[in-house]
C-alpha cells in the first residue's frame, strides 16, 4: 500500500510538473480564473518548478511516514499539509509579481 502511494504521488507530481513546465500557454493548475501574465513562460516554469519541488518534499515525507512509526509518522502527515501551504504562499508571490499592470 505505501509503494502504491508514493509511486502514485511521484508520478503525479512529475507528470503534472512537466507538462506545466513545457506548456506554452497559461496553464490552469493553480487557479482556474483567467489571468494575465507578463511572461508566460516564465509563469510556466515557476509553476512547474513548484509541482516538481513539491513532488520531491513529498516523496521524502512520505518515506519518512512510512518507515517510522507513532509520533513522527503522525507529524508527518503534518509536514505534507505545511508544504502544501509553503507551495501556495510562494505561488501567491509568483502570481504577484508577474500579473500585468492594468
Amino acid at each position: 500500500m505505501a509503494t502504491i502511494l508514493f509511486v502514485f504521488v511521484g508520478v503525479i507530481c512529475l507528470m503534472l510538473g512537466v507538462r506545466t513546465f513545457c506548456a506554452e500557454e497559461r496553464n490552469k493548475v493553480f487557479n482556474k480564473r483567467p489571468i494575465q501574465v507578463t511572461d508566460v513562460k516564465k509563469y510556466n516554469r515557476l509553476c512547474g518548478a513548484l509541482i516538481i519541488g513539491f513532488g520531491i518534499a513529498a516523496e521524502i515525507t512520505i518515506y519518512f511516514m512510512v518507515t517510522t512509526q507513532g509520533i513522527v509518522s503522525s507529524l508527518c502527515t503534518l509536514g505534507i499539509v505545511a508544504e502544501a501551504v509553503i507551495v501556495m504562499v510562494l505561488y501567491q508571490a509568483i502570481e504577484r509579481k508577474l500579473l500585468k499592470r492594468r
